[in-house]
């Protein structure tokens, strides 16, 4: 499993952008450049990706297949287009789910298999940072609002990972969970909807 990261309230964009994402792309390279038949990796997204607003065919496309050493030069990731940590954050944490996809394809060749999951608020140190920080407040919001009325636990985050990586996941891959007690839903579809 790979959950490398760090959050809005821990580092400035080009940090989140060059640790969240360059270093999940370039761990997903070198893996599947290695893995054996059998092989399954998962890699720990976020539910901050599925609420950044859609982005273009072409700029899904490019997180998804550009070389790890080339993706930070993309022009949807300088400067002048992501200001805040926060936008950051979810850029980052789409373009980990997004390759996933793309991995699957190369990474089937050799037999292996890759998924993600996109929790959502999870009770860790990473948290408990979030909600100790300027953003606290909405993040007590969300899991107030959400349907599942709670944050979650890593055990459960831990449950879908062994079942991506076990042999009862065997059928599941280039697939993205998302795990969030229904914060997303909300976002979309209910009480935290941006007015």
């Amino acid at each position: 499993m790979h959950a490398a990261g760090v959050s809005p309230s821990q580092a400035p964009p080009a940090a989140i952008l060059a640790v969240d994402l360059y270093g999940t792309a370039l761990v997903l390279e070198e893996f599947g450049n290695v893995i054996a038949r059998g092989g399954a990796v998962v890699v720990i997204a976020s539910q901050s990706g599925h609420c950044l607003g859609a982005l273009t065919p072409e700029e899904n496309t490019a997180l998804a297949t550009t070389p790890a050493d080339e993706l930070l030069t993309l022009p949807m990731l300088q400067p002048g287009r992501v200001a805040d940590s926060l936008h950051a954050y979810q850029l980052a944490k789409r373009g980990d789910s997004l390759p996933v996809m793309a991995e699957a394809v190369r990474w089937g060749k050799r037999g292996a298999r890759i998924n993600a999951i996109s929790p959502g608020i999870i009770f860790t140190p990473l948290a408990k940072d979030e909600m100790a920080g300027p953003r606290g407040g909405g993040y007590r919001r969300m899991i107030e609002l959400s349907p599942a009325g709670r944050g979650g636990t890593p055990d459960e985050v831990g449950a879908v990972g062994a079942l991506l990586l076990g042999p009862d996941g065997a059928f599941i891959t280039g697939s993205d969970f998302l795990m969030d007690g229904g914060v997303t839903a909300s976002y979309f579809y209910g009480e935290l909807a941006p007015q």
